[in-house]
């Protein structure tokens, strides 16, 4: 169905033509002699074991499109559909299980800025796990000391309901994002393609006018060029897969010596579907601003085993390309000093309002909807209870998918 609506397209370009293909070809060479395989990604979707191929992209004519210009659209369609921008949402009006209403910060509706419900209307929260968590805390739902940070604010605490009425959940726990490291390399075949930086500002002219004029060339796509992937086994025993995605270009490092900025290229490595680290997210002041309180990159030491793993693999046979440099890590930083010291979000977030068989340890049960409460759904990525293979929004699409499927077969909605 996702597929139908959202067809992705690995030559985003209008004249079929792939561009800057040369970190493509560099990558390829490094694999191949791993025994890596070249595969059409999307028409392969279960090969995820030494294999790469070309990036897919949400491109159509050469523009990029997505769900705002393909669910939202025909949604506006609906004569029952309202769009309301401009209107944020502080917290759910609830009486027990039951939610009667959506409190705003729109005081033009209603004179109170409450989205009344009727007897039979459901909510579906779908802010992101950030967002969708904050909403939650607003409105007593989740762990008690972040609900706490609500009802000292002097703005906000009256929309709590009784405290005798609060909902104990593990929101914003159990949290999983891909740890990625970059490799940064130089070799005199690549453009940098000035680290993307000048695009906005002043692009180069000729790729802009053939863009322009006909949606082709480097700027009907995005900069990655080659996705791969490995599974590995764990001490624990467990299959772990590592991507990675190499584009021309990079940033956020400190080089130690000399290198030609006009030539290099970054292989981001992330670990994927199968990790077991978690960390947390909510607020721990009064600005009630969502944050990381635990950071969930390699809390389980065997993640970090498999990262450092994997990009050893990664960098056994560079070498053997002619004229290919690395430049991070230098070479005297070893492989796991270096994602140590480089680990950072991929910001694919999930398991913040996780999906399960118990309240104890999950937000929503198998419908979605929120334990303890009797209309109160959650559809974003934050009820994912693990990390998709690659970057998730096709898999966010799918689960969205799935999820308003079971929602309408349940009673009530009006």
């Amino acid at each position: 169905k996702v597929k139908a609506r959202l067809p992705a397209t690995d030559t985003p370009s209008t004249d079929g033509k792939r561009y800057l293909t040369q970190v493509y070809d560099i990558v390829k060479s490094i694999l191949d002699k791993q025994n890596y395989s070249a595969i059409n990604i999307n028409n392969n979707v279960n090969a995820k074991d030494h294999v790469y191929g070309h990036p897919g992209y949400y491109v159509k004519g050469g523009k990029r499109t997505g769900p705002m210009d393909t669910y939202l659209k025909t949604a506006k369609a609906r004569s029952n559909f309202k769009l309301m921008s401009n209107t944020k949402v502080l917290s759910l009006v609830r009486n027990g299980a039951q939610i009667t209403g959506v409190q705003t910060d729109n005081k033009s509706i209603n004179g109170n800025g409450i989205i009344s419900l009727t007897s039979k209307g459901r909510v579906i929260l779908s802010a992101g796990p950030f967002g969708t968590a904050k909403i939650l805390f607003g409105s007593g739902i989740g762990p008690a000391d972040q609900i706490a940070y609500f009802a000292g604010d002097s703005a906000l605490s009256k929309y709590l309901p009784p405290s005798s009425q609060y909902i104990s959940l593990p929101v914003g726990q159990n949290v999983k994002d891909n740890p990625s490291v970059n490799l940064v390399f130089t070799h005199p075949s690549v453009d940098s393609y000035d680290n993307w930086a000048p695009i906005w500002s002043s692009p180069r002219a000729t790729d802009a006018n053939q863009y322009v004029q006909s949606q082709a060339g480097v700027f009907a796509g995005s900069s990655p060029r080659i996705n791969f992937w490995r599974a590995y086994g764990g001490s624990d025993g467990k299959t772990r897969y590592v991507q990675g995605t190499s584009r021309p270009g990079a940033c956020c490092f400190t080089p130690t010596y000399p290198y030609n900025e006009t030539a290099q290229f970054t292989i981001t490595m992330y670990l994927s579907t199968g990790l077991t680290s978690v960390g947390r997210i909510g607020v721990n002041d009064a600005s009630l601003r969502m944050r990381t309180i635990t950071k969930p990159w390699f809390t389980d030491p065997v993640d970090k085993a498999v990262m450092v793993n994997a990009i050893n693999d990664v960098l056994s046979t560079y070498k053997q390309i002619p004229n290919l440099q690395l430049i991070s890590p230098d070479n005297v930083t070893s492989t796991e000093t270096h994602v140590t010291q480089m680990v950072d979000s991929s910001n694919h977030w999930t398991g913040s309002t996780k999906i399960g068989t118990s309240s104890s340890s999950s937000v929503v049960d198998a419908n979605t909807k929120v334990w303890n409460t009797n209309n109160l759904f959650v559809v974003d990525s934050g009820i994912m209870p693990g990390m998709p293979m690659g970057n998730p929004q096709g898999a966010i699409f799918v689960m969205a998918e799935n999820a308003v499927t079971k929602i309408l077969a349940l009673s009530g909605g009006a």
